[in-house]
């Protein structure tokens, strides 16, 4: 049979990085082999439509490899291809034919190296729909916003690919492998620079993938199943984290909540159960329940006075800083106390001397730790609306700057809160910041988050500059259905998720929102169902706990409280939202 030379061949494709996985399993039988000391093992053949793909792991020594085809395992009449490559697709073949294939390496002076001819092997050329692959396992890359893809069995196929995206159907922030060989069994993507801020190195956010087989020559990547194609994707549901360089360090271990608490105005018309005065005492057993217990809370929504002769003038507000929420829980904690016990006085501050603001300031996030396992050396506020307005040794900074989220009326002008401490063991220093951004979907919303996040962003790194941040924020979006969330701004200045914990077995409770509000609702009010809503694959968040200078995190959780039925223990559920917890570093020099 006459011999084809590389050109008749069609496109040869060469998968670079992948011979070790193209020498691991798949769905190859040995028929004639030679004795398994001489033989060059690993070699794999899969059939497609009018073709074969072969390939085979590198020979120490060879500089050209001879593939013989045939339509006997004797080879006695073989068709021939002679290649520097290790892998080959050989065209033309007739379908439902059965081909056999052996590989020679040979050296420079085109000798054969006997001892590694390769076993022969059997595939068959066809046009059916690609063998389903088996499992597909995604791990964290080598380097940076990488992620490693492997697969086993498959077959039946032309060409193979791997997508990934944002979310578990890969169909938003979407990106891929490129068609590759068909006997290609593992993959190295790297997630693009534009999408890093939503799925890169140390956002907690998986990156999904899917295996994607053709026996077909069309060269789309189609997104779903596609018979007429012959294009079979792998079942969903396959995530990894992009590999993060996390530089090695001695850090001091920390215990960090964040929890959105609801204010007692958000609750006012519920069913008395879930009001403030019945709801308080399960809010505090929640957060001292053992198995949180943490160091350091970072809240959001708790700040509306209690009774309504508070809510008269200024005056009778500013003698009502004991009847807050914040300070009601505060008495009801057992260990965790208040970083900041003068927010509710700064707001009267606010108020009294800018008029305009009446109404339209609060301090809905303070912070409580625990004085055992930390030193407090300062605190503050931010001002969102202010473009330096924070609140340093008993002045505001930045006021007269004209305002913007309660003129342009997307809320209260929510003060975030900052504090500074030391950690008891090592004596590390490091700032703590709660925030709860704008909630909406509104355009105007949108924007504000966006503009909220970059003003407090950039107000943190004045403040802290290199010194170890923890910030802990209700963003009120996510970054699977949301085109602009606003963590992504801080993602892109450098902060590092809590969330993205290497190991899967050590982050817990993902297939649940961080708040209860979405699905289905059971309960008396909306947010308090019976059980919580549980998601075929980890789901989404807006509730976040996020580092700077210092990435290390531990374990994470999002963390429900629940029976041995699956349902909320009613004695804890006391918000709309899960508590965040994380195990988190505080690394830097020690005193």
């Amino acid at each position: 049979m006459r011999s084809l030379t590389s050109s008749r061949l069609g496109r040869t494709l060469l998968a670079s990085g992948v011979a070790a996985a193209l020498a691991v399993g798949g769905a190859l039988v040995p028929v004639d082999a030679a004795p398994a000391e001489a033989a060059t093992s690993g070699v794999r053949v899969v059939g497609g439509k009018g073709m074969l793909t072969a390939a085979w792991p590198r020979v120490p020594g060879a500089t050209r490899y001879t593939v013989r085809v045939g339509t006997t395992a004797s080879l006695t009449k073989a068709r021939t291809v002679r290649t520097t490559k290790r892998t080959v697709q050989i065209r033309g073949l007739k379908n439902g034919r059965r081909y056999f294939v052996r590989v020679v390496p040979t050296t420079s002076r085109l000798t054969p190296t006997a001892t590694r001819v390769s076993r022969v092997v059997r595939a068959t050329a066809t046009a059916a729909m690609p063998v389903q692959v088996g499992r597909v396992t995604a791990t964290p890359g080598p380097l940076a916003n990488q992620v490693t893809v492997s697969w086993s069995g498959g077959g039946s196929a032309a060409k193979v690919a791997v997508v990934a995206g944002s979310d578990v159907l890969t169909l938003q922030r979407r990106f891929d492998s490129g068609w590759l060989p068909a006997t290609t069994r593992s993959v190295v993507l790297t997630v693009p620079a534009k999408y890093r801020a939503y799925l890169g190195a140390g956002t907690g956010n998986p990156v999904w993938i899917k295996v994607l087989q053709s026996n077909s020559g069309s060269k789309v990547m189609s997104r779903s199943y596609d018979y007429p194609r012959r294009l079979r994707p792998s079942p969903v549901g396959t995530w990894a984290f992009a590999k993060a360089d996390v530089p090695a360090a001695a850090v001091t271990k920390l215990k960090v909540a964040e929890l959105n608490i609801q204010s007692v105005g958000s609750t006012r018309n519920y069913h008395p159960v879930n009001q403030w005065a019945q709801r308080a005492d399960r809010v505090a057993a929640y957060i001292d329940d053992r198995r949180a217990d943490p160091d350091l809370l970072l809240t959001a929504e708790l700040s509306t006075v209690l009774t309504s002769a508070c809510r008269n003038t200024h005056d009778a507000m500013y003698r009502c800083g004991s009847h807050t929420q914040m300070a009601d829980l505060a008495r009801r904690l057992d260990r965790l106390e208040l970083a900041s016990k003068d927010a509710y006085a700064r707001v009267m501050d606010q108020m009294r001397a800018y008029p305009k603001w009446a109404g339209k300031v609060t301090n809905g996030s303070p912070i409580f730790y625990d004085r055992k396992k930390m030193d407090l050396i300062d605190h503050g506020y931010f001002s969102p609306a202010l473009p330096v307005g924070t609140y340093f040794g008993g002045k505001v900074q930045g006021l007269g700057v004209p305002g913007w989220t309660g003129t342009n009326a997307i809320g209260p002008d929510r003060w975030a809160s900052w504090a500074r401490f030391r950690t008891v063991s090592g004596g590390r220093e490091f700032y703590a910041v709660a925030a709860h951004l704008p909630v909406g979907g509104a355009s105007s919303v949108v924007t504000a988050r966006q503009e909220e996040a970059r003003r407090l962003g950039a107000a943190i790194d004045r403040m802290a500059g290199s010194t170890p941040v923890v910030f802990g924020s209700d963003m009120n979006a996510d970054s699977v259905r949301n085109p602009r969330p606003a963590h992504t701004v801080f993602m892109q200045d450098g902060w590092f998720d809590a969330g993205a914990v290497a190991r899967k077995g050590l982050r817990s409770g993902m297939k649940v929102s961080t708040a209860n509000g979405s699905g289905p609702q059971d309960g008396l009010d909306s947010g308090y169902g019976t059980r919580p809503v549980r998601h075929p694959w980890e789901t989404s968040r807006i509730d976040y706990i996020l580092l700077k200078n210092s990435p290390y995190t531990f374990r994470y959780a999002n963390v429900l409280r629940l029976d041995s039925a699956g349902r909320f223990i009613k004695s804890q559920q006391g918000t709309d939202h899960n508590m965040q917890l994380a195990t988190i570093g505080i690394a830097g020099p020690t005193s």
